[in-house]
């Protein structure tokens, strides 16, 4: 089986995709990404603590680039020189350090007034089109992250919807979709959009600074344990991509599977469950993240196969976190699911930063959704993005009686 992670089965049936996939062996060379496949669960938790697989992938990439590209690239490139995701300790842990406060669960459990406003907010004005029929992605699943991240950095509530637009398009960059119609406009403009809408707040927020992180980090710019006024840049745009877009597929996703299981449904509208132990099967199941990137820097032996130093290796959650040799009945939602050993939000010194804020917006946001809104169904079938990296909705329309 030739592995081809933008064919349309793999992107419109990933699960089914990735057993075919796995039935291989659980670490798989793909001649059409020239990178090693790991779908198994221990294989892919061995991965994330290997230290010869690498995040650091910037410089190589720039490298790569014509002049002509590189120029254009300039600006998204400055910010992604500042995401921790694409380095590795002491850069990492540097660029990392100043979040912890933000991340903490006390300060995380501090919002969940705040998500729950948002997410009354937006349904009810989703009642005004319920009936009608409306789109899951467009109404819920993408302003809820995106209002949330706003309040996080202290922006404007009227900029939660640019900060989300704004999320999109920037994902054509991060996730290297450079054969996309537009993509170098794209990349051009986003870049340099960023700096154009953030310089003034963080101007302001200098000058008057708030109980929000942006003004944290700004309290500690300059100083031996904080980041320059480049890095902040980078370290927010990287805070708002992944903290909108993980959560947002999470959503998504996660409402598309429950469409189809009413008897899951019920439990999480009648509280009729450990909603902690739900939503991590939630995660389990329709993982976000549908594969995290690596490169080898050197030559070595892993789970039965040389990996070349250079080669490229994927990470894939997706297929992992339904593994029968961890997972019994793996393709089943189980709310009550426990032990759930789940990788979705990664391993090590890459764990998910912002984990504890999506579960708290999972956790409130989904069953929620339902409780307002008992009777909904399927519109249409859910359009996914022809990404490689995450698992992600164009659109899922729905409808309620």
């Amino acid at each position: 089986m030739e592995i081809d992670l933008l064919s349309p089965e793999a992107v419109n049936d990933p699960h089914t995709y990735f057993r075919h996939v796995r039935d291989q062996g659980p670490v798989a060379w793909s001649a059409r990404h020239r990178a090693w496949v790991i779908t198994g669960h221990p294989e892919l938790d061995a991965a994330f603590k290997n230290p010869l697989f690498s995040t650091e992938r910037m410089g190589a990439f720039t490298e790569r680039l014509s002049d002509e590209r590189r120029d254009a690239l300039s600006a998204a490139i400055e910010l992604l020189n500042g995401w921790m995701l694409f380095h590795e300790p002491p850069e990492h842990e540097r660029l990392r350090s100043p979040f912890h406060r933000a991340f903490t669960p006390k300060t995380v459990r501090s919002m969940a007034a705040d998500v729950a406003s948002i997410a009354d907010g937006l349904l009810n004005g989703i009642g005004a089109h319920v009936a009608d029929g409306f789109d899951l992605v467009e109404s819920f699943a993408h302003p809820v992250p995106a209002a949330v991240i706003a309040r996080l950095f202290g922006v404007p509530p009227d900029l939660a919807g640019w900060m989300g637009e704004w999320s999109e398009r920037f994902g054509m960059v991060v996730f290297g979709r450079t054969r996309d119609p537009g993509y170098e406009d794209a990349a051009r403009t986003a870049g340099a959009e960023f700096r154009t809408v953030m310089e003034p707040l963080i101007d302001q927020k200098r000058r008057h600074p708030e109980e929000d992180l942006m003004s944290a980090l700004l309290l500690r710019e300059g100083a031996e344990d904080g980041l320059s006024t480049t890095e902040i840049l980078g370290a927010c745009s990287l805070l708002l991509f992944a903290g909108h877009d993980t959560t947002a597929s999470l959503i998504g996703s996660a409402v598309s599977a429950l469409l189809d299981r009413p008897d899951a449904i019920d439990r999480l509208r009648a509280d009729d469950c450990n909603l902690d132990l739900a939503i991590e099967e939630l995660l389990r199941f329709e993982a976000p993240a549908k594969a995290m990137m690596r490169q080898a820097t050197e030559t070595h032996e892993f789970a039965g196969v040389t990996v070349n130093r250079g080669d490229a290796v994927f990470l894939t959650i997706l297929a992992a976190n339904r593994d029968p040799r961890v997972f019994a009945d793996a393709d089943t939602i189980h709310l009550d699911r426990s032990p759930n050993p789940h990788l979705t939000f990664g391993h090590g010194h890459h764990f998910c930063l912002g984990a504890s804020l999506a579960r708290l917006e999972a956790r409130i946001a989904i069953p929620e959704l339902f409780r307002r809104y008992p009777t909904l169904t399927r519109a249409g079938q859910p359009v996914w993005k022809p990404n490689i990296s995450d698992r992600s909705a164009v659109s899922i329309p729905l409808v309620s009686s």
